[in-house]
């Protein structure tokens, strides 16, 4: 047993013993409560305020344990750990679950790899030499199951360490004000109206200045087709599936990974740069690192993916009916 009022810090006993029990949080508690010492006459005449709760371990013993059981006196988590013991500063937790940068990266090289399969397959000659008919189910098929790879590794991810896909994800249901309630809508109508004044407007100066790709508005019809069933699935993926698992990627995953590690604006950009990234065009890079920064910050604000995820199909909604604005003009 170490007699905590003699360590001079040499850091003998951490060698010698075989059961690993200095070094750990359980040194902490092994160690013996302070006994405090007899005051003095001029300590009892300022108040005694000095003497009371002084111990006799010497301060070089005081610093050795510290740093052994990884908290400053009073309990407060020492620099570079958290209050969770063995985790990093460079991880964040949500949930009681705590997201890696590497994490992170892993889920974003995935859906990246993920992406150019869905691409490279769609593209391929066996496809485009499908009928027209087959075309759309082959197409929603291959969305489906590129959406099913990314929920597949949230939970092979939260899985592995035991953790909840709720939880981890910011998507448990929490018992919130009707106030609290109230703001999140605010800000889910607020964004809504922002990004799309800033889209619209965007894509009437690029139409003027002659930028605005020519087939980028049929981008739904184009892979759902023009049929009520192809439009009634382009709704189902586009407003129901994507923007659930865009979110748990993008603000659930990638964004929590990135906080950490740069800071919360930082990560949010990065992650709206990326997000917008994966659309794969470059006329819709400005609109939809907006789009993405509105989501970040809002899922990052309100500690949840719920109001991200209602922003997400709001705006994604607003375009569906857009298209078929246009169709039943024609």
């Amino acid at each position: 047993m170490v007699d905590w009022a003699r360590c001079d810090g040499c850091m003998a006993c951490v060698k010698v013993c075989d059961r690993g029990a200095i070094g750990s949080a359980g040194a902490a508690a092994a160690r013996p409560k302070p006994v405090a010492r007899a005051k003095s006459a001029s300590e009892k005449n300022a108040g005694g305020k000095a003497g009371v709760g002084a111990t006799s371990t010497t301060p070089r013993a005081r610093s050795i344990a510290e740093k052994l059981t990884g908290t400053f006196a009073g309990g407060k988590p020492a620099a570079g750990t958290s209050a969770f013991s063995g985790t990093s500063a460079h991880s964040i937790t949500v949930g009681g679950f705590t997201w890696t940068i590497l994490e992170a990266a892993a889920m974003l090289s995935v859906t990246f790899a993920a992406f150019m399969a869905k691409e490279l397959l769609l593209a391929s000659e066996f496809v485009r030499a499908l009928p027209g008919e087959a075309l759309v189910p082959v197409r929603a098929i291959a969305l489906a199951a590129f959406y099913a790879v990314q929920i597949w590794l949230l939970r092979f991810l939260v899985r592995r360490r035991e953790g909840s896909f709720a939880d981890a994800l910011g998507l448990s249901r929490q018992k919130a004000a009707v106030g609290e309630m109230a703001v999140s809508v605010g800000l889910v109508v607020g964004g809504l109206v922002a990004t799309r004044v800033i889209a619209t407007l965007y894509g009437v100066a690029t139409r003027e200045f002659g930028l605005m790709p020519g087939a980028g508005a049929d981008t739904i019809t184009r892979v759902f087709g023009t049929s009520g069933g192809g439009l009634v699935l382009a709704g189902f993926m586009l407003i129901a599936v994507g923007p659930f698992v865009e979110e748990c990627v993008f603000r659930g995953a990638l964004l929590r990974g990135l906080e950490a590690r740069i800071g919360a604006w930082p990560a949010i950009i990065v992650q709206a740069v990326l997000f917008a990234a994966f659309h794969r065009s470059w006329w819709l890079l400005f609109p939809m690192t907006v789009l993405g920064v509105a989501l970040g910050w809002l899922a990052h604000e309100r500690k949840s993916l719920w109001p991200a995820i209602a922003l997400h199909a709001a705006y994604n909604a607003l375009t569906v009916a857009v298209v078929v604005w246009f169709l039943v003009a024609r």
